[in-house]
C-alpha cells in the first residue's frame, strides 16, 4: 500500500471516497463505517473522521446519529439545488477575472475541451469528468476572490457525482464539446452578463436534464 505522509491522510481518504461513489462502488445510501475505513488504510481514526466530516460539507455523505454516515441518496431537489448555486458561483467568479485570459490559457482550454470530448467517445467516465473538472476549475480558480473559490470548489465533488452517473444519457461527445465551446466564446467577447447567462444556463441545462431522469 502507497505510504502517506500525515498531512495527506485526510484528503487521501477523501479522495478514495469520492472515486469509489464515482466507480459505484459505494451507492446512494450505503454505509461508510469509519473503523473499517481506518482498518484498510492502515491509518488512525483522526483524519478518516475529518475526511467524512469534509465529505458531509460536500454534500456527499450525511451522518445520523447512534447510526453512522452513509452515501446521500440523489433526489431531483439536491441537482437542481446544487447545479443552480455552481452555475451562480461559477458564473460570478469567472466574470471577476475576465480580464485575465490570455491566449495561453485558452489554448490550454481548448486542449482540455478536446480531451473531453475523446474521452466521452471512448467511454472513459473517470477520464472524461477529471478533464471536465479541469476545465471548469482552471477557469474559476483565476478568481482572486479566495472564498468565492473555495465555495465553488466545495460543490464540484458533488456535481461530479451527478453528472458521472447520467451524462452518456443526456449528451453526446459532440454535444459536450460546443456546450463548453459557448463558454469560452463568451469569455472571448469579454461580456460579464453573457458569461453569467452562459454558465448558469450551462449548468441548469444539466439539471433539468438529469432531474428528469431520477
Amino acid at each position: 500500500m502507497e505510504v502517506l505522509k500525515k498531512n495527506t491522510y485526510k484528503d487521501f481518504v477523501v479522495k478514495q471516497i469520492y472515486h469509489s461513489i464515482l466507480v459505484d462502488d459505494l451507492k446512494s445510501g450505503d454505509r461508510v463505517v469509519e473503523s473499517s475505513l481506518s482498518k484498510h488504510f492502515g491509518i488512525s481514526r483522526a483524519p478518516v473522521r475529518e475526511a467524512l466530516r469534509e465529505l458531509i460539507t460536500e454534500g456527499i455523505l450525511q451522518y445520523r446519529p447512534q447510526v453512522g454516515y452513509f452515501v446521500t441518496a440523489i433526489t431531483k431537489e439536491q441537482v437542481l439545488d446544487t447545479y443552480e448555486t455552481r452555475g451562480l458561483l461559477e458564473g460570478y467568479a469567472i466574470r471577476t477575472a475576465l480580464d485575465k485570459f490570455t491566449e495561453k490559457d485558452f489554448e490550454k482550454l481548448n486542449v482540455l475541451i478536446n480531451e473531453m470530448e475523446y474521452f466521452a467517445f471512448q467511454g472513459e467516465h473517470i477520464k472524461f469528468i477529471e478533464s471536465g473538472g479541469k476545465f471548469h476549475e482552471y477557469m474559476f480558480t483565476k478568481s482572486l476572490n479566495k472564498e468565492l473559490v473555495n465555495f465553488t470548489k466545495n460543490l464540484s465533488h458533488k456535481s461530479h457525482i451527478f453528472f458521472n452517473k447520467y451524462w452518456m444519457q443526456i449528451y453526446s461527445p459532440e454535444k459536450i464539446r460546443r456546450r463548453h465551446e459557448d463558454i469560452l466564446d463568451s469569455i472571448l467577447k469579454k461580456d460579464g452578463g453573457l458569461l453569467e447567462r452562459v454558465i448558469r444556463d450551462h449548468y441548469m441545462t444539466t439539471a433539468e436534464k438529469i432531474s428528469e431522469l431520477i
